[in-house]
């Protein structure tokens, strides 16, 4: 008796959804760590952290603006992009989220470097910054494809074999 293996097309799709869905998820892990770091910094000891980038505090009300500006919304935004991390459901908007951000984030740098001259200072952040938007894209067209996949109809005689399974 011999016996036959077939590959049909599906059967691997589980691996290779595995696989997917762990790269569309990177970009949300390594955000969420991101903005918990930074979050807590600035939360803990904003005049420290502050001033390790040159800025500097003239009242109590200046040091609850940065708790705010640097410590809240980097949390807020770490606390939703890590609820979208763990549903399967929001990871494409936790993608696009990132690269909203981080796009922005560095719009926003690049300009600031030309206008305020400090080239030098930040070049040591434009590394990171555009290795995240590039791992987001990449992300983002890896998870596309495979919401495309799942949603592809299974071919008539696919289901017929695995409906002959099933009833066995």
């Amino acid at each position: 008796m011999v016996t036959t293996a077939r590959n049909y097309p599906g059967e691997s799709a589980s691996r290779s959804g595995n696989f997917a869905i762990w790269v569309s998820r990177f970009p949300l892990i390594a955000a969420t760590a991101i903005f918990t770091a930074i979050s807590t910094r600035f939360l803990l000891d904003p005049v420290h952290s502050a001033a390790a980038r040159g800025i500097v505090f003239s009242s109590n009300a200046g040091i609850t603006v940065a708790r705010v500006g640097f410590g809240a919304f980097p949390l807020a935004f770490a606390i939703i992009l890590l609820t979208c991390l763990v549903s399967r459901r929001r990871i494409l908007l936790g993608i696009y989220m990132v690269l909203t951000i981080d796009a922005v984030a560095l719009a926003v740098r690049t300009i600031g470097m030309v206008i305020d001259n400090s080239v030098k200072e930040n070049i040591p952040v434009l590394a990171p910054e555009i290795a995240l938007l590039i791992v987001s894209v990449i992300a983002l067209n890896v998870e596309l494809r495979r919401r495309k996949k799942e949603t592809e109809p299974v071919p008539a005689a696919l289901d017929k074999i695995r409906g002959d399974f099933r009833n066995a």
